[in-house]
């Protein structure tokens, strides 16, 4: 019983925050703030949403803007063209992409209300949202008395040691490219692990295939064959990185790495077929 209570309340804690930091619920709380921007309105916000967005805009800072989640309008664009096969508007693209740069989101005094300055940002956490989600979970299981345990969202894992003397999990990782698995298994503990790329949600116009993954510099999605892997201390740390990394250029994310010692990046790019 002590245990399905713990797993209960656990999946409890996870739907608790997509209502709130969903993009895809319209009664979530950043889709009503999303709704209200640019009229000046605050509207009430949870600490969650709070805690992510601090974390969301020093990550922008960090990446120079390879990493933004007032991105919302142009993941909106590429989904209907996943959807259509007809590409956005590259110069509307551009547009937005100049437009939230600057800084839009903006707090109440006492920090429980959240407004966006500008129309143009719209709010979307799917660059960090579920590396965040997985270590609430797993942070709530060892409170509860649950000290070894691995937290899979969207396959952003966060983990403690596999037991009670400190055994390690073994973390197959997908080959990029396609869904095979890599046969040299990951031996890993007390960290979180999360990839990106673009092996799902892609879509092929003409000859040109492309990426779920933005930059959101230029608005475009990304056409490249990169991959990436992020092993961090924490859930939202290792699945921003790993986001950044297939958007920023290998020279940035040197630059990079040098603010954040404690973690470890794998990087792959697929050029003619070949991967390096």
């Amino acid at each position: 019983a002590g245990i399905s209570k713990v797993i209960q309340s656990s999946f409890e804690i996870a739907w608790v925050l997509e209502s709130q930091l969903s993009d895809y619920q319209i009664n979530s709380e950043l889709s009503q703030v999303n709704l209200r921007a640019g009229t000046g309105e605050f509207f009430p916000i949870h600490s969650s949403l709070k805690e992510i967005l601090i974390v969301a805009m020093q990550a922008e800072n960090l990446t120079q803007g390879a990493l933004n989640v007032k991105v919302g309008r142009l993941v909106q664009a590429w989904r209907k063209t996943r959807k259509d096969k007809i590409l956005p508007d590259e110069k509307e693209l551009r547009k937005i992409a100049l437009a939230i740069q600057g800084k839009c989101i903006e707090f109440s005094n006492d920090s429980t209300k959240l407004r966006l300055a500008n129309r143009a940002c719209q709010l979307d956490l799917g660059s960090l949202g579920k590396g965040f989600v997985a270590q609430k979970v797993l942070d709530h299981l060892v409170q509860n008395a649950w000290p070894c345990a691995l937290v899979d969202a969207g396959g952003k894992i966060c983990m403690t040691s596999l037991d009670k003397i400190g055994g390690e999990w073994s973390v197959g990782l997908e080959i990029p490219g396609g869904t095979a698995i890599s046969d040299q298994m990951l031996k890993l503990k007390n960290c979180s692990i999360a990839s990106s790329g673009k092996t799902y949600q892609q879509v092929q116009i003409g000859d040109q295939v492309y990426s779920h993954v933005l930059d959101p510099r230029t608005g475009m999605a990304l056409t490249h064959g990169r991959s990436a892997t992020a092993i961090a201390a924490d859930g939202i740390l290792a699945d921003w990185l790993a986001t950044a990394a297939t958007v920023m250029t290998l020279q940035e994310i040197k630059k990079l790495l040098v603010k954040l010692p404690d973690v470890r990046l794998l990087v792959w790019e697929i050029n003619a077929g070949k991967m390096n």
